[in-house]
């Protein structure tokens, strides 16, 4: 009976430090939880550190490849609009919304030749984050007779003046082509002559005139 009795005894000791030594393991990782992260037994995996990368680049609304670019052309004659989605270009990746407006400035105020003939007024920022970009571009096209410009040429042995659009004849003159410079002349025949403004021009026809 005493035999018996020890080796209960014995079971039920040998349960409880089982048990003991169980909740010991479980009761330090609850009041300690950054424990096993120190020692280096979790590890994130490479999808993990990818989403934290992306939610960073959201949070942070960084313009990346990922980033929707949408460009959006209004007209202001009559306020009509198209927009396209185009490739984001590279030289606006990694840039904020601040970068990316002193970017858009620099350009309003020294627009490609291409731009400045499809009568491009300025842009605007209609929206911008991480995940999309919207950029509204203004043209106003001139009317012919609105043009800056002023083209010289070579028409029946004078010189004549034709609008910006290169075909209206704005004035013909008595200057004889042999009354040229060779250079001028040469310039003329070949590739015609551009004049900004209406003062350089009759700067020029002054300057030949008898």
């Amino acid at each position: 009976m005493k035999v018996v009795r020890g080796i209960s005894l014995f079971v039920i000791a040998l349960g409880l430090f089982v048990i003991g030594c169980f909740l010991g393991y479980e009761g330090h990782d609850f009041f300690y939880p950054g424990e096993q992260a120190k020692k280096g037994k979790t590890v994130s995996t490479p999808a993990d550190r990818q989403e934290k990368i992306q939610v960073s680049v959201e949070d942070e609304n960084i313009i990346s490849a990922d980033t929707s670019f949408v460009v959006i052309e209004v007209n202001l004659e009559d306020r009509s609009e198209s927009s396209e989605e185009i490739p984001v270009p590279t030289y606006y990746m990694g840039m904020d919304r601040e970068k990316f407006e002193k970017q858009i400035e620099n350009f309003d105020r020294s627009p490609s030749l291409q731009e400045l003939q499809k009568g491009f007024q300025g842009s605007e920022i209609r929206s911008f984050s991480g995940s999309r970009v919207e950029l509204c571009k203004f043209y106003q096209e001139k009317k012919e007779e609105e043009a800056e410009f002023y083209y010289l040429a070579i028409q029946d042995n004078k010189v004549v003046v034709y609008n910006g659009d290169g075909k209206t004849v704005y004035m013909k003159t008595d200057i004889l082509a042999q009354d040229l410079p060779s250079e001028v002349l040469q310039e003329l025949l070949v590739q015609r002559r551009i004049v900004n403004t209406e003062e350089d021009l009759y700067d020029f026809l002054e300057s030949y005139s008898s």
